[in-house]
């Protein structure tokens, strides 16, 4: 009597490409990721491109999906609503500077089981040039409030290179519109206790003729508002603690020099704004 054993079946991946006048990139970033998982099916989330970045991708054979509302957050909702049903949904900038060949070892703890998410951590290609100095010191002052507000969790908090699982995809209810979805991915992970694991993967600089959609301060406003409102939400107490900490600095400063005393007492004033206006964000 013999036995037979029944194949596993492929699973199902997509991969999501947000992107916003990508068209330099485009091309290559579906090529590349198409040699890396040949049986993913590659979806293109074309956000009011106006450089033919759209065309380009469907040229390519891939589906592309029209994202309508401006902003990387509705890029990004409006994958994990049309990607449902797929064992791993991975996402990826459209700019060329994650390395597509990573890709099957994101893909390899979900399928495993191991893990609900991955996160690519950005390792910046030496001399390259692949990240601005006053970006990589706002990666680490991101990162740190993400710590003192909601806790441990948060690596490459920003990385746009993740993988998730089918339960990540379908119970995760996203909200943000703009370049804070990546905080909110991680908020989600934390908030929810799935299991996530980091890759080190390198960080290149983007294709020539692409450039970044990000404003340092503006989009780093947002991200840290971002942080503060969900700080305040899952754990309140880590605000109270880290604005206590804030106050006694500035009781320290009322018995040194007035201009001292001015930073110190401003510092307050910008954090309890700060604190205002997230919890009004919240509510």
């Amino acid at each position: 009597m013999t036995s037979s054993v029944e194949p596993r079946p492929t699973p199902k991946i997509a991969v999501a490409i947000p992107c916003y006048n990508e068209a330099a990139a485009v091309g290559a970033v579906v090529d590349q990721f198409r040699a890396a998982l040949p049986d993913a099916e590659i979806v293109v989330f074309d956000n009011n491109s106006n450089d033919g970045t759209g065309a380009i991708a469907s040229a390519r054979g891939v589906r592309v999906v029209v994202v309508p509302k401006q902003g990387k957050g509705h890029a990004v909702r409006a994958a994990f609503a049309a990607l449902r049903g797929y064992d791993v949904v991975m996402m990826v900038d459209g700019d060329g500077t994650y390395p597509a060949e990573a890709a099957p070892l994101l893909a390899a703890p979900i399928l495993e089981g191991v893990a609900a998410t991955t996160v690519g951590a950005r390792q910046p290609v030496p001399g390259a040039g692949a990240m601005a100095p006053v970006r990589a010191l706002g990666n680490v002052l991101i990162r740190t409030a993400f710590r003192v507000f909601i806790g441990p969790g948060a690596g490459d908090l920003l990385s746009g290179y993740r993988a998730f699982s089918r339960e990540f995809v379908e119970s995760v209810d996203l909200r943000s519109e703009g370049f804070e979805i990546e905080t909110e991915l991680t908020v989600a992970t934390v908030a929810r206790g799935f299991a996530a694991i980091e890759v080190s993967v390198p960080y290149r600089p983007r294709i020539a003729g692409t450039e970044s959609k990000l404003r340092a301060f503006r989009d780093g406003r947002r991200i840290l508002t971002k942080i503060v409102a969900e700080g305040i939400r899952l754990k309140p107490w880590r605000a109270v603690a880290a604005y206590g900490v804030l106050a006694a600095v500035v009781c320290g400063s009322l018995v040194a020099s007035p201009s001292t005393r001015a930073i110190g007492l401003g510092l307050v004033a910008t954090g309890l704004v700060g604190l205002a206006v997230a919890k009004a964000r919240v509510g």
